[in-house]
């Protein structure tokens, strides 16, 4: 048996990967023409159930997700669809298990454009027999990449770092291993849930303490200079609008500062997963 993984080039994904190749082969789905993957492209989705079903493939882990998309009907096209389009053919290929991974910003009342669509994907995959739906709170780990990365870059450029509004906005981590275990246990069977399974140690950091403790690390001291996220937000939203292609998205401050306020760690704790602290967090 096989599991196909969807971005599986990126950050989360590749660490995903290399978790379930522990337990089977991973072929890739990519819009590269790697050796062993199937080319799929989110934005142009194409049927590969066939090919699915040459390969063995009886698992599919969920990971891409598209942000070139500002304009939230152009992401939902892209995104959301496709997605559905994906699952269509996994449904045709007689794949088992469709595990996604979703976010943490994805929650009822959620603001971003970016949490409603994931949510939208969540409830395709929990309509489907063995559907999981996995939300995972900032990755980290010994070789930092995503938001982590980006925030562990931010602290390299510079001793004076722009803070959106007071920074006080809660971040939930996992890491990277715990996050693979909890992906290979889904892929197993043994997470089946009917509902999201969040996935963070418990505890958070306000993302301004985060930043400091993280400078604290690479022997620097940094100042925060504090930005209205109004302003932050109506400044990215114009250059979108202007066709500026820009590294962080006016969605996401939206996804920073509404978050939610209490996510729910019942099935995380049932299933008895491990979630450690990142090093510094208080007891």
């Amino acid at each position: 048996m096989a599991c196909a993984v969807t971005g599986a080039s990126g950050y989360v994904g590749s660490r995903l990967a290399s978790a379930i190749q522990r337990d089977m082969e991973v072929i890739p789905l990519s819009r590269r023409d790697a050796a062993g993957s199937i080319h799929w492209e989110m934005e142009h989705p194409i049927d590969i159930s066939g090919e699915l079903r040459s390969r063995g493939v009886k698992f599919l882990v969920h990971v891409a997700w598209d942000f070139s998309h500002p304009n939230p009907k152009e992401n939902d096209h892209v995104n959301v669809e496709g997605s559905r389009q994906l699952f269509d053919c996994a449904d045709r290929a007689g794949i088992e298990r469709i595990i996604f991974v979703s976010s943490i910003s994805a929650f009822a009342g959620a603001r971003s454009a970016y949490g409603r669509s994931k949510l939208r994907v969540e409830q395709m995959v929990l309509e489907r027999p063995g559907g999981v739906v996995i939300r995972p709170g900032l990755v980290w780990g010994a070789g930092p990449g995503g938001m982590f990365g980006a925030l562990t870059k931010q602290v390299d450029s510079g001793s004076v770092i722009p803070m959106i509004g007071s920074g006080r906005y809660p971040q939930y981590l996992v890491h990277e291993e715990d996050l693979g275990d909890a992906i290979r246990r889904s892929v197993a069977g043994q997470l089946h849930a009917g509902a999201p399974i969040t996935v963070a140690h418990e505890v958070p950091w306000q993302l301004r303490d985060l930043i400091k403790d993280i400078a604290r690390k690479q022997g620097k001291q940094v100042t925060l200079l504090p930005v209205p996220w109004p302003a932050v937000y109506a400044g990215l939203k114009t250059a979108e609008l202007l066709g500026a292609k820009l590294n962080f998205r006016s969605d996401s401050v939206l996804s920073l500062v509404f978050q939610d306020s209490s996510p729910d760690f019942t099935l995380a704790n049932q299933f008895g997963l491990a979630r450690r602290s990142y090093p510094g967090t208080p007891a």
